[in-house]
């Protein structure tokens, strides 16, 4: 691994070593990568947190093995399983009641629409669906969306999100744990600024890689290999104002799965 100096994508601070990988930490899925090695760098300014390697992690990866290596053709199982967890176990559910508690007490009078980007097993857009939010999917992976299509009955589409042009408005669109899994995660959000209806919000949830390093170390899961970057409360407030949307709620949270994370609204200014 190159030894020169690097610098934080969000606030161009130094980047200093956290660990050094030459195999899979425990819990992460075997995606085949041979030789492994990476490295994991954190900013002395914003503490945000980069994965340095040079394995091939780009859209048709995820479209044609993510999800068959991640959940072993299991989908249909594994959605049961995780839509018969009570709330207080569920990381859907809790967020689902997040995003209620906030639209009901700021856009009650708004239409539940939401467009839900990257939505792996549909477990999210289903628990939305309980809550009469007409939700519109956007998942790459072919089997998942017959999956969605099957279980859930909404509509799915298997396309890229940069890409897209005629998906409609919408007045919440999602990005739970997606951000992380992109090299350009402005030009995510800047994209969905063409989807939103007027006030419309976007919900991000990301990995706190911060909270992650001080309170377990660096093989937690959300400094796997298929994330890019784990996210500090200061480099989350940095990318969102990169792109000009207004921070509406931003929060630190240790959720039910024991995942640490990051989660915010903004609407464009």
């Amino acid at each position: 691994m190159s030894s020169i100096r690097k610098w934080c994508p969000f606030c161009m601070t130094e980047q200093v070593l956290i660990k050094q990988f030459t195999k899979s930490p425990k819990g992460e899925t075997n995606f085949g990568f041979k030789p492994y090695s990476r490295s994991l760098w954190q900013c002395i300014g914003c503490h945000h947190i980069t994965n340095k390697h040079h394995f091939d992690l780009s859209a048709s990866f995820y479209k044609n093995h993510y999800q068959k290596s991640t959940y072993q053709e299991k989908l249909r199982s594994r959605f049961l399983e995780l839509m018969s967890l009570p709330e207080g176990q569920s990381d859907n559910r809790q967020r689902v009641k997040f995003i209620n508690d906030f639209w009901n007490s700021n856009h009650a009078d708004k239409e539940k629409s939401c467009l839900d980007i990257g939505s792996g097993l549909g477990v999210f857009p289903a628990v939305l669906k309980e809550s009469n939010w007409d939700c519109v999917a956007l998942e790459p992976n072919l089997e998942a969306c017959q999956l969605i299509q099957e279980m859930i009955g909404i509509k799915v589409l298997s396309e890229s999100f940069m890409e897209c042009d005629k998906i409609g408005d919408f007045n919440l669109i999602s990005f739970n744990k997606v951000l992380e899994h992109t090299r350009n995660p402005k030009a995510m959000l800047l994209q969905s600024k063409l989807h939103l209806k007027t006030e419309g919000v976007v919900y991000i949830e990301l990995p706190d890689g911060e909270t992650a390093l001080l309170k377990s170390g660096p093989d937690r899961e959300e400094f796997f290999v298929e994330h890019f970057d784990a996210y500090s409360r200061k480099s989350l407030e940095l990318l969102i104002k990169s792109v000009k949307f207004e921070i509406l709620t931003l929060d630190q949270i240790h959720e039910p799965s024991g995942k640490f994370t990051l989660r915010a609204l903004a609407k464009p200014q």
